[in-house]
């Protein structure tokens, strides 16, 4: 599995704080069958100064670290950018890193509460400029809880959207949950990812949730949210995904037939 969303660097930002945390951070995900992580810091300015520089130079520091432990998973470089106006020269100059740092793809945050009333114009320019928009965690913000069109509207000018592990299993509440089923059956997001910041309250893992997730749109689109999806877009690519099936019966078994796990 590749994880496209995760606050594991340490000490950059309201993620891990320390670096033997990170560690285990990594170790966990490992173990749930993740193979590549993506480092995606908070990007927002007066709050977090995550730029590519500084990404990559602490990227490189933990992927030394992990080496030194033993650790095969494989942490990439990202982060998780606040919209701005001018986020097409941020992309441009550095100050917004890009997902693997291939300069095209972006995984975007926007304010939980507070409609952004020039949006669809920006995805119009960040689209026009060549560039890949994952939206992040949508299922999250009130204004598309409240109005799922708001959504929609971006959806079909090309955007794309990531929904959270800890929200398909309940972590932030029925409410989440549910509109997390609706875009899952309606099509309008495209890849699963943890958005993990801790150890316990917010852990690495998406196993559950891919199960959880093919109960609700078939086993190989909920497989390729977590494989094929996430690959695509590390690579600078729209991801081609199966489309929604009907929800398989319970039973499992999903691991040990598509990851050789349990």
């Amino acid at each position: 599995m590749i994880d496209i969303h995760s606050h594991i660097l340490p000490g950059v930002d309201d993620g891990v704080k320390t670096e033997d945390d990170a560690v285990e951070f990594a170790r966990m995900a490992e173990n749930d069958g993740v193979k590549r992580i993506v480092a995606t810091p908070h990007c927002k300015e007066g709050f977090y100064f995550n730029d590519r520089p500084a990404v990559l130079r602490e990227v490189k520091k933990l992927r030394a670290r992990l080496d030194a432990e033993g650790l095969r998973i494989r942490v990439e470089p990202g982060a998780e950018v606040h919209i701005c106006p001018d986020l097409v020269q941020r992309v441009a100059d550095g100050r917004a890193p890009t997902l693997m740092d291939n300069g095209r793809t972006l995984l975007l945050e926007l304010s939980l509460s507070q409609y952004p009333v020039e949006l669809e114009n920006l995805v119009f320019e960040l689209k026009l400029a060549g560039l890949e928009i994952v939206f992040a965690h949508p299922e999250r913000i009130r204004y598309f809880q409240d109005d799922i069109r708001r959504y929609e509207a971006v959806i079909r000018q090309g955007a794309l959207g990531q929904i959270t592990s800890g929200s398909v299993l309940g972590v932030f509440g029925d409410d989440v949950a549910d509109l997390s089923e609706e875009l899952m059956t309606k099509g309008l997001v495209h890849v699963l990812a943890s958005d993990a910041h801790n150890l316990r309250g917010r852990p690495p893992v998406l196993s559950e949730a891919v199960e959880v997730s093919a109960d609700w749109v078939g086993e190989a689109r909920a497989i390729a949210m977590v494989s094929e999806a996430p690959h695509a877009l590390l690579a600078g690519r729209s991801p081609e995904l199966p489309p929604v099936d009907s929800p398989r019966s319970r039973g499992g078994g999903i691991f040990s037939r598509f990851f050789g796990r349990d």
